[in-house]
């Protein structure tokens, strides 16, 4: 349900041309970014242009599109057939209209013409030049991102005299769900000898990764990127020609059920990877129909998380060909080691993974041991790419 926070009275305060809004998780950017810029201008601008651009299609789509709408409904303006899924766009009665979209190319950035306001969603995921294109044919520009590292608006946008910054956190979306304070908590408890003490004090400092995260999530200031793992991919197409399989992660409350489906071309060294589900919650019966609504039980192959065999028994009963994972001494930073050698390929509507292979870091790099989150998709991801591509010499065991 809709709620006018401390977030969308800072945001309504904002008054420069250009209006960056930097923050951590849950703070309340975009949810307060579309009620203000574009809901309540459209309504007040009659046969105005608003643009609200993000990092791909499914990433418009799933964020800034759903917020949209369900800020539409929650407060009964929603007109069914003022909406257009292709492209996606929402018609005001006064004319104002609200469009949604990305742009893989400054040629393309450009030819979309002027416009009365721009919303650039998740900036530190568009290429500057892209941006730079938008910002200089629009009137008013509107700039959110998490700060989990600096980026060109903090060199570019914030530098110039017609900008405006604003830091928001959790703390200014009263909003934010209980269950999201909590896990917040448990960040800051595994970040923190003493979570409610000084957060600089290098001996109150329990973990470094959890500390900068912190910094990033929960305070919203600017981070260290420490160096991900994989930076060995790129957004792009599916090979359907080559054989695939699904790699197969359980979770269940915290944790989601994540099936992702993989191809390998060995001979140009490419892996080909798409997230198929990231679902938390699942009973086996439910994880079952989830499987069968996205994967043909009769040809295809699963492969899931060995150290959960009754699960794969009871998938098995429900007739899946499902095989546990490999595993052996190393073999997850083996696994990691194989796949770095390999060019990555992700489809554009991958959005958990994509967050991931961002994330996904060492926790020691020196023992080569990463980190035991932003591994949802990853894992499994793995499993088929060992099953694919396997090494004679690795063992079935604990991992």
């Amino acid at each position: 349900m809709f709620q006018r926070t401390t977030a969308i009275n800072k945001l309504l305060a904002m008054k420069a041309r250009k209006r960056v809004i930097q923050g951590g998780t849950s703070a309340g950017k975009t949810y307060g970014i579309i009620p203000v810029a574009a809901i309540d201008y459209a309504t007040k601008h009659p046969r105005h242009l608003i643009t609200v651009v993000a990092e791909s299609i499914p990433a418009v789509r799933n964020g800034a599109v759903k917020i949209f709408q369900d800020t539409m409904f929650d407060t009964n303006r929603w007109i069914e057939e003022h909406w257009r899924s292709n492209p996606m766009e929402y018609k005001f009665s006064n004319g104002a209209i609200v469009q949604f979209t990305a742009f893989d190319s400054v040629g393309k950035a450009k030819a979309a013409g002027k416009r009365d306001v721009l919303f650039l969603n998740e900036a530190n995921h568009i290429d500057y030049d892209i941006a730079d294109a938008l910002i200089t044919r629009s009137n008013t520009i509107w700039i959110d991102y998490n700060p989990d590292r600096q980026f060109w608006v903090h060199d570019e946008i914030l530098t110039e005299e017609d900008s405006e910054f604003l830091l928001l956190t959790y703390k200014d979306n009263e909003a934010c769900p209980p269950e999201i304070l909590s896990e917040l908590n448990i960040k800051l408890g595994k970040a923190y000898h003493n979570p409610l003490g000084d957060k600089t004090d290098p001996k109150n400092i329990k973990n470094e990764y959890w500390h900068n995260w912190c910094r990033v999530y929960i305070d919203g200031e600017v981070g260290t990127l420490q160096g991900a793992i994989f930076q060995n991919w790129d957004i792009g197409t599916f090979d359907d020609s080559l054989p695939h399989v699904y790699g197969l992660d359980f979770g269940f409350s915290n944790d989601p059920d994540s099936l992702i489906k993989i191809a390998v071309d060995k001979k140009r060294r490419i892996i080909y990877l798409q997230e198929c589900m990231y679902k938390t919650g699942n009973s086996t019966e439910q994880l079952s129909e989830s499987l069968r609504l996205r994967v043909n039980p009769i040809n295809s192959i699963i492969v899931a998380d060995s150290a959960d065999p009754r699960t794969i028994n009871d998938l098995r009963q429900r007739n899946f060909n499902v095989m546990p994972a490999q595993k052996g001494k190393d073999s997850v930073r083996n696994g990691i080691k194989r796949m770095q050698d390999y060019q990555i390929v992700v489809t554009a509507d991958s959005l958990n993974l994509i967050k991931e292979l961002r994330n996904y870091i060492w926790h020691d790099k020196k023992s080569e041991t990463p980190i035991d989150a932003y591994n949802h998709q990853i894992d499994p991801a793995r499993y088929g790419f060992d099953y694919l591509v396997p090494v004679s010499t690795l063992a079935i065991g604990g991992a």
